[in-house]
């Protein structure tokens, strides 16, 4: 998918969006895997370190603060899609390492795995499904709003 100037956006139909530009996977077993999308990235330009601020074990609760990207031009705060437990964080990532999530924001540029209380679909269902028709006229929509122009630099 591509936005109106022409740059080119990665949205796997595979995965749940939330309003807040993070993806979440289903793993299977209670567990899915956090990380910021490729409008995410593109949208705060130029990432150069990422904090994850609960560590292993932690309560994490929808709508409160993962950690934060730290960019060129400032911070953007990381916001839980769902709460679980935090069963792991991707090893790059816990040294701060942002390159992979700029690399392969789907791929190696993982943030963290949860462990969710309830069933994954009941929680998932409160997302963004990548498939859906009107996740993708929300996304095109959300492209247009954070990153008009955003090809005019490169």
């Amino acid at each position: 998918m591509k936005n109106m100037y022409g740059k080119e956006l990665h949205f796997p139909e595979d995965v749940y969006y939330s309003e807040e530009l993070l993806w979440v996977k289903d793993q299977g077993d209670n567990r899915v895997r956090v990380g910021i999308s490729d409008l995410g990235v593109k949208s705060v330009k130029d990432l150069v370190f990422v904090q994850i601020s609960p560590r292993r074990g932690a309560q994490v609760t929808k709508g409160e603060s993962l950690g934060h990207v730290e960019t060129t031009k400032g911070i953007w705060e990381i916001i839980a899609p769902l709460s679980g437990t935090l069963v792991e964080v991707n090893p790059p990532i816990a040294k701060g390492n942002a390159n992979p999530i700029v690399d392969d924001p789907y791929g190696k540029g993982w943030l963290v795995d949860l462990e969710l209380a309830g069933d994954n679909g009941s929680a998932l269902n409160t997302l963004l499904k990548g498939s859906d028709a009107k996740t993708k006229e929300w996304i095109r929509e959300k492209a247009e709003e954070v990153i008009p122009g955003a090809d005019e630099d490169e």
